[in-house]
């Protein structure tokens, strides 16, 4: 058979993997394309020689490469991931895809893991403000960078710093041009009345904007808010988790791989939050123990969980290929984690080690806000929240299910399983057993242990 046959057969087959794939017919040129450019940039390596490591390498560059869009990322990436899978190469299945498919992901301008650069000319406005106006937009601005410097001199978090500019901001617009020195409590009883009569918003939020402004008046203006318990109260509501069957948790995770899928079994094997998941450390997993410890935990507060005998060799291996991109780092120069708060000043000298490296790291380097310096972060969270979403449409699972979903499975099969409600609560890490009991009403109808009166009948 001669080459040009050779060729048009080889084509054929990788059309007949996309079509298998459900990618659509216009899009074959595109993902030829992208194949063709990926085998011009080796050509002296044949298909069937190339390693992870050479893919891995092929896809760092397309990432950081700013000439190409997300969606161009992602398909570059499903293009050749279905061109080893149509040559049946054995690096298919030691390549993760989906890890790298869910790093070209842009981040939100104002996302805590990157901050990108704030832009130096804003569109030209319709409408020219007035002098008051611009006067009072600096004086609001003046105050939030108040409130910055007072939560990163008490080491409070990133996201508490975002958290309380937010809710500052949103009381200084909500009582436009009036100076700022002549707000009073009663005027942040207003406010705080009118998210629960206008905006319809929960007691949680109500209670974090109270808590943002009580620190505004107390390190900005130095006044304390004393009794204003008098605001509306929003109604509260309780309402009872999501809970996901073993049978459809199963479901969802044979439908993942890689990084996924071990964040997700974490979220369900050890009870653990997405943002506990994704901050975990290298020195967070203690394997002879067969253990985590969870630390900034919400409330900043320490436990430990059980790791999941399951997870004990993918963890193993996965932590090998981290430790191969964080070795990369250091040669490079870079390779410094940021450092839990408390820990800065005793260990900020190790940041480089391997052990405060995060277990799940992002394959972008971001510039922290704080220090300046270019790190690389945890992975973003919001790929695994969009995956589980995802996943849930379509298994066409009738549920509202999240993240969080996995947490309070986690914790309803151990109740079901005969575990004390007591250890349940040290392994969520819940301050009452009270928020714990509501796992309680969770009874399992379908297995007799609280039957309809209809069905005795």
């Amino acid at each position: 058979m001669d080459s040009s046959n050779q060729e048009k057969r080889f084509w054929n087959n990788y059309m007949e993997v996309l079509a298998n794939h459900s990618v659509k017919s216009s899009l074959f040129p595109w993902y030829t394309r992208h194949c063709e450019t990926f085998i011009r940039n080796y050509k002296e390596t044949r298909l069937k020689q190339h390693t992870p490591e050479t893919v891995c390498a092929y896809f760092k560059r397309l990432i950081d490469s700013p000439d190409l869009s997300t969606w161009q990322k992602k398909q570059h990436i499903d293009a050749i991931g279905y061109l080893f899978k149509s040559i049946r190469a054995p690096l298919y299945r030691h390549v993760d895809w989906a890890y790298w498919h869910s790093s070209c992901v842009d981040l939100p301008a104002d996302h805590v893991t990157l901050y990108a650069e704030e832009r130096a000319q804003q569109a030209p406005r319709a409408k020219k403000k007035s002098a008051t106006t611009l006067a009072a937009r600096t004086e609001h601005q003046r105050q939030l960078d108040e409130v910055k410097r007072a939560v990163r001199r008490l080491n409070r978090s990133i996201r508490t710093e975002k958290t309380y500019v937010d809710w500052t901001g949103k009381f200084l617009r909500f009582h436009g041009d009036k100076p700022v020195d002549s707000l009073l409590p009663e005027n942040v009883v207003e406010f705080i009345s009118n998210l629960a009569v206008e905006r319809g918003l929960a007691p949680g939020s109500q209670s974090v904007a109270l808590n943002a402004l009580s620190f505004y008046f107390k390190q900005v203006r130095q006044q304390e808010l004393g009794d204003i318990s008098h605001f509306i109260h929003a109604r509260p509501r309780q309402r009872l988790p999501v809970i996901l069957s073993r049978e459809e948790v199963a479901s969802v995770l044979e439908r993942v791989d890689g990084v996924h899928w071990l964040i997700i079994s974490l979220l369900y094997g050890a009870g653990l939050r997405i943002m506990e998941a994704v901050r975990l450390r290298v020195q967070d997993i203690d394997f002879s123990y067969t253990q985590i410890i969870v630390r900034e935990s919400k409330g900043n507060k320490e436990r430990v969980v059980p790791l999941p005998a399951r997870l004990i060799d993918p963890m193993k291996n996965h932590l090998k290929a981290v430790k191969t991109l964080h070795d990369q780092d250091l040669v490079e120069g870079r390779g410094s984690a940021v450092m839990p708060t408390g820990a800065i000043t005793k260990y900020g000298k190790s940041s480089s080690q391997w052990v405060w490296q995060y277990v799940f790291p992002s394959l972008k380097l971001s510039v922290d806000p704080r220090s300046g310096m270019t790190r690389r972060h945890h992975i973003n969270e919001s790929t695994i929240q969009k995956k589980v979403r995802n996943l849930a449409r379509e298994l066409e699972i009738p549920k509202r299910v999240g993240c969080h979903t996995f947490r309070h499975s986690f914790a309803t099969h151990l109740l079901e399983k005969g575990v004390d409600i007591r250890t349940i609560q040290q392994l969520l890490g819940h301050a009452d057993v009270s928020t714990t009991m509501i796992y309680t009403h969770l009874a399992d109808f379908s297995k007799g242990k609280t039957s309809s009166p209809l069905d005795d009948l």
